[in-house]
């Protein structure tokens, strides 16, 4: 690959603002007391980074794939893969707590609404309302 072109995991799903504002809102959640809510927050930034490195090497192995039906069988794979990977990660986490669970949740959603609105922000993303 070109060196020029070539786009690390960091910056291509934009983890450094994703983790400032995760950090702000843990820090935020323990000064207030909500500690289970903190510890959930971080546990759904994490889930967020695993899920997005899963995602970014299945990615790469469909670039790198021959076939189409190995293409097909990775996709799948890789999908069914990250699903039940958070499904038995959040299992765990709501043995923690519904609190932390709730709190997990909102992680993962933050990581997915920060990578969106970056994206919008910067016009590689366009929007997709009709009425707006």
């Amino acid at each position: 690959m070109n060196k020029g072109k070539k786009i690390d995991f960091i910056s291509l799903f934009r983890l450094p603002s994703f983790l400032l504002v995760t950090s702000v809102a843990g820090i935020v959640l323990g000064s207030l007391g909500f500690g289970m809510a903190a510890i959930g927050l971080l546990i759904g930034a994490f889930l967020y980074i695993v899920n997005l490195f899963f995602l970014y090497e299945g990615g790469k192995s469909l670039l790198s794939s021959e076939s189409r039906r190995n293409s097909k069988m990775i996709a799948m794979m890789s999908s069914l893969g990250r699903m039940l990977f958070l499904a038995v990660a959040l299992a765990f986490v709501i043995h923690i707590g519904l609190v932390a669970f709730f709190a997990a949740c909102g992680g993962l959603l933050a990581g997915q609404v920060n990578l969106q609105l970056v994206l919008l922000i910067e016009g590689r993303i366009g929007r997709r309302c009709s009425g707006l």
